[in-house]
Parts: C-alpha cells; sequence; structure tokens
C-alpha cells in the first residue's frame, strides 16, 4: 500500500506551497506528490492522469480538499466512485476530517450509506460554487465595460459550470 498526494491550483498564478507544505507535513513528496495548475471543471488535467496511472487497490490518494478534485457534481462523485468501489483506492480528504473513504467502510452498510449522501451533497456545492464564480465574474465585466474600464483586446468566453 502506498500513499500518493494530490494538489491542484486552478490557474499559473496562483500557488502551490501552502498544499505542498501540507504534503510534506504527512510525509508525502517527491514521486507521490502529483499536482496540476489546471482548472477543474475537466479531469483532462496532466497530473491526475499520471496518479490514475499509478494508483492501485490498496493505494491512498491524499487531497486537501474534495474540489481539489474538480468542480462538476458528475465528475467529483464518478472519480469518487470509481476509485474507491471500483480500483480499491481510498482518499481522505483533509479539510474535512470525516471524508475518509476508510472510515465510511469501517461504518459498513450505513457508512456506505453516509458516503453516498455526503460525497453527492459537497459535490453539488462545489458544482454550484463554480457556477456562482462564473454568474459573479460576468457580471462584473459588463458592469466595468459599461463604466469604460475594460477596453479592447479579444472577447474571452467565460467557460460555464
Amino acid at each position: 500500500m502506498a500513499t500518493y498526494g494530490y494538489i491542484r491550483v486552478s490557474t499559473e498564478r496562483q500557488n502551490l506551497e501552502r498544499q505542498v507544505r501540507t504534503m510534506h507535513a504527512l510525509g508525502i513528496g517527491g514521486d507521490a506528490l502529483f499536482q496540476d495548475r489546471a482548472s477543474g471543471k475537466s479531469l483532462d488535467r496532466p497530473g491526475w492522469q499520471s496518479l490514475m496511472g499509478t494508483v492501485g487497490s490498496g493505494d491512498l490518494v491524499v487531497i486537501d480538499a474534495l474540489d481539489r478534485l474538480g468542480r462538476d457534481f458528475g465528475a467529483v462523485t464518478e472519480q469518487w466512485r470509481d476509485l474507491v468501489h471500483h480500483r480499491g483506492v481510498d482518499i481522505r480528504v483533509l479539510d474535512l476530517d470525516f471524508m475518509d473513504s476508510r472510515k465510511f467502510r469501517e461504518m459498513g452498510d450505513i457508512g456506505e450509506a453516509m458516503e453516498a449522501v455526503v460525497l453527492s451533497t459537497l459535490a453539488y456545492v462545489a458544482q454550484s460554487e463554480r457556477k456562482e464564480l462564473v454568474r459573479r465574474t460576468r457580471e462584473g465585466v459588463a458592469i466595468a465595460r459599461a463604466a469604460g474600464r475594460m477596453r479592447g483586446g479579444a472577447r474571452k468566453r467565460i467557460p460555464d459550470g
């Protein structure tokens, strides 16, 4: 059984250092620490894909927060279920002490039901936060343009969801 860490920030300008230090404090580093500087809207991220090609049954994946997996309800719940229930890989979410697949398994049937409810709820919250961020960004850009504070440049599409 090996322990791996996965850390992610959404853009190149954001800093991974806080997450790196957290993983190092847990003894996770080097080849066992996978990272991405990419949006959580897609699972097509190099670090995540490399981790998925590395982990196997009995391994543990540690993440800082559930939304590091992604921001899409379906993708987050699908990845969790694939790893935990099909591949036999455990997941520990550091910012939610109770969100640890090993703890749910220890509780038996009730743990499985609790895992499904909690995972679905938290994945929904992450997706909702992403939609709200996109809405607020669009609103702010529209206000700035109307006030003449934003000009020129090619229009960039802010992705949905």
